[in-house]
């Protein structure tokens, strides 16, 4: 008899309806962010189904299946913890226990192994299969079930149970293989219960994003590459303003970009590693294990961490790279969604557009396995504001990060309002029935907008006078102007100030 491991009433709440799910649709996927426990309800499912007396059409065998094959380890060793799920890997240079009532592989394995030319090469078939990441590669696993089912039928047993573990449930052609989509509880509620690390956000500086192009639900490589070339020196200054002493994922779109982030943060006196697709799994494990025991800072990947991987101790995700649809978002920063003891919460450094395209890792979505409409199509962001004191991205009135409440003024000149609740995009109609801007707000308004375009003092004063005219009043530059608590005096008539950049005379702009 197999122990089956403890389940918080959450964890058993999601057991209970999924089980309802695949009685009667045979296919369910199972939703829930990163760390909310989907691997221990897998062993939980795996050790009930082995517990139970096989019926005349079933042979009593359970399979779980893995995207890349470094992901059996982590699978067999969590199996492998108290209580032990028995179990046997599929792979090559293990050695194979065939009597085990549960088996672990990855699916290129069980399709270079035993499905050649389409037909199943293996005595042994399932009666539950669990595939974890299921909106990848999950056109493998079609191909699999194809012969394994035919091979099943044929010898007079039933079609198996099939469970897909993700987060998030999207890809073109799920909806071929799952029936239903069973979510999990809600991301803010597992933060709010302690289940998740909060987390805060940072716009930092950003690439070039005007380069980006996209290509259906992504940006292409190329433009993504070009957007955020040169960034290595910004992404380091961004870091140890706001990140320094955390353990650090950062994103890159290519490895060149990884590498040089890599050599400038050494020279910076920051320990960090790079890793890869063509990193091995041992020495990526290592990695993984030297972040996660303090040995090292940060770990600049390329395609790797994005999913799959076990780091609590993260308390910084830096993307350094721009992402086109909201998955990968949330796969990515979803890293350092895990608890740890020693970590209060995640921060997001942000170079890449993505808090304002995809919001937060708490919101909502409503996933669905309608293509049509799936969230990378039809998401959109919910408003949220830049502190002008200390640049935290967050929603609601008094700043998360340093606590400071911006004024209605500032507000505005973000193009947003707080009605004591929640934050809203200020409508046109308001915005042209609304009283007229002083001559500082129209400042402050202008030196946002040409601190995030890189441009200088003159062409503030132009936007400037531009604002008062188009709103029928005359601007006169202010002595002083307050933004985030702070007094400052404009660039004297004359001084040779005026032709830099706004973004390098003042510490409550930063460049888009």
């Amino acid at each position: 008899m197999v122990i089956l491991p403890e389940l918080y009433p959450h964890q058993s709440d999601m057991v209970d309806r999924l089980r309802r799910s695949i009685a009667k649709h045979r296919a369910s996927i199972l939703q829930a962010p990163p760390g909310t426990g989907k691997t221990r309800i897998a062993k939980w499912m795996l050790g009930a189904a082995a517990n139970r007396q096989p019926r005349e059409n079933q042979t009593g065998k359970s399979l779980f299946a893995v995207h890349r094959r470094g992901l059996v380890d982590n699978a067999s060793k969590s199996f492998g913890e108290f209580p032990e799920l028995p179990h046997g890997i599929l792979m090559s240079g293990v050695e194979h226990d065939a009597s085990q009532p549960v088996q672990v592989a990855s699916i290129d394995t069980l399709l270079s192994w035993f499905c050649e030319d389409g037909k199943y090469g293996w005595d042994e078939t399932f009666d539950l299969i669990v595939f974890d990441e299921a909106h990848s590669h999950h056109s493998k696993l079609q191909t699999f079930l194809a012969a394994h089912n035919r091979r099943r039928l044929d010898e007079g047993l039933s079609l198996p149970y099939v469970i897909g573990l993700t987060a998030t449930p999207q890809a073109k052609g799920l909806a071929d293989l799952y029936q239903e989509i069973v979510r999990g509880p809600e991301t803010q509620w597992l933060i709010d219960q302690g289940f998740l690390s909060p987390f805060r956000y940072f716009r930092a500086t950003q690439g070039k994003l005007g380069l980006l192009v996209k290509r259906g639900d992504e940006y292409t490589n190329d433009s993504v590459s070009n957007a955020m070339e040169g960034l290595s020196g910004d992404l380091v200054r961004d870091w140890k303003k706001h990140a320094e002493g955390r353990a650090t994922v950062g994103f890159f779109p290519r490895r060149t970009h990884a590498r040089e982030a890599q050599e400038a943060l050494c020279k910076a006196g920051i320990n960090a590693e790079y890793v890869d697709g063509e990193t091995d799994d041992d020495r990526r494990n290592l990695l993984y294990k030297w972040l996660n025991d303090g040995n090292i800072d940060y770990l600049c990947n390329v395609g790797v961490v994005e999913r799959g991987t076990d780091i609590p101790r993260i308390g910084c995700v830096q993307m350094c790279t721009a992402v086109g649809n909201v998955v990968r978002w949330l796969q990515m920063i979803g890293r350092g969604s895990r608890v740890h003891p020693d970590v209060p919460d995640c921060l997001i450094l942000d170079h890449g557009g993505g808090i304002a395209k995809h919001g937060f890792f708490e919101d909502s979505i409503p996933w669905t396995l309608d293509w049509s409409h799936r969230p990378s199509k039809e998401h959109v962001a919910r408003p949220r504001i830049e502190c002008p004191k200390c640049s935290a991205v967050y929603r609601g009135g008094r700043c998360k990060s340093c606590g400071y409440e911006p004024s209605s003024g500032e507000r505005r000149s973000q193009g947003l309002e707080f009605d004591g609740s929640e934050l809203k995009e200020v409508q046109r109609k308001e915005r042209s029935k609304s009283k007229a801007k002083s001559c500082e707000e129209i400042m402050v308004s202008a030196l946002y907008a040409c601190g995030r375009s890189g441009r200088t003092w003159k062409q503030a004063l132009a936007i400037a006078y531009s604002k008062a005219k188009q709103q029928g009043t005359r601007f006169q530059v202010p002595k002083r102007f307050e933004v985030g608590g702070r007094v400052y005096k404009p660039v004297p008539y004359g001084s040779t100030h005026s032709s830099r950049r706004v973004v390098d005379l003042y510490d409550f702009v930063s460049r888009s």
